[in-house]
């Protein structure tokens, strides 16, 4: 699966539907659809327009890691919760009105709250953040010098470009290649395109199997592009085909690509995580 805009990849696992009104100083969608998906459904990218968000195939528990999310490429750990959150899949609709205000890429502002506040009334969420110390790994230069690799470009800002054009704010430009502010890649390829490093953190955490903490203290965005070896990397990686990832032996590990190629490195190390945990959640009624 190929990312799309930075704000895209986030609602791609997200929402759910209202099971009563919101408050009034709540900001909420004003029509909501919810169906089981058709079984064996293919995944799909979201489709997202002004006043309208469509999700396809989606677990509650994607749903829930999307609308507590603290920031782009959220990588915190979700526990808890009956099982069938994490097998059930839906279809969902919302549309709204009046667009939500936005509040930058660190927060999605009342998108955020509209999102919550669908999944806790409609499927009855209840949950809460505990820290727990965890293996974790720590993102840093690989030189003394702090001198990156050729696979790590400087690049403006586009995030927020990305987000006017996410939104209706500004008209999408003619482009080739893959979006702004986005991940994407086939196996062995892990390819960013004006992402903060940051977020290349995060994303790199579900390739490695334990969160990463960036440590680089590098500012600004980069297009970067990774090669490795597809079975050097952890179970479940995101967008991976079901079943065992393939072998190339032509190529390094993850681990040592980044140091060849990205002039970085990780480091083990042990670190408090914070993590979500689903104290309760109810099947919903679909409509």
């Amino acid at each position: 699966m190929r990312a799309t805009a930075c704000v895209g990849f986030v609602l791609a696992l997200s929402a759910a539907l209202l099971a009563q009104q919101a408050p009034a100083s709540q900001p909420a969608f004003d029509v909501v659809s919810i169906k089981q998906s058709q079984p064996g459904a293919p995944n799909r990218l979201p489709r997202i327009s002004p006043g309208r968000v469509e999700l396809f195939n989606t677990t509650l528990k994607s749903l829930i890691g999307t609308a507590y999310s603290r920031f782009p490429f959220d990588s915190r750990e979700v526990v808890g919760g009956p099982p069938w959150i994490d097998s059930e899949r839906f279809d969902i609709v919302a549309t709204m009105e009046k667009p939500p205000q936005l509040a930058g890429f660190a927060m999605l502002g009342e998108l955020s709250v509209m999102l919550r506040a669908l999944i806790e009334q409609r499927f009855g969420v209840k949950a809460h953040n505990e820290q727990r110390e965890g293996d974790v790994y720590t993102l840093t230069y690989a030189r003394s010098d702090r001198k990156t690799g050729a696979g790590l470009l400087l690049v403006p800002d586009a995030c927020a470009a990305a987000l006017k054009e996410l939104t209706g704010a500004a008209p999408p430009p003619q482009r080739t290649g893959p979006p702004p502010c986005s991940f994407g890649g086939p196996p062995g390829r892990l390819i960013g395109t004006g992402v903060t490093m940051a977020m290349f953190a995060n994303v790199l955490s579900g390739y490695v199997g334990r969160p990463v903490l960036d440590r680089t203290a590098r500012t600004g965005s980069f297009d970067l592009e990774l090669t490795f070896d597809p079975a050097s990397t952890a179970p479940g990686v995101p967008g991976a085909p079901p079943g065992p990832a393939p072998i190339d032996d032509r190529a390094p590990s993850i681990f040592t690509a980044l140091q060849e190629q990205l002039g970085l490195k990780l480091e083990s190390t042990r670190g408090q995580v914070d993590i979500l945990v689903i104290d309760s959640a109810e099947r919903p009624t679909p409509n």
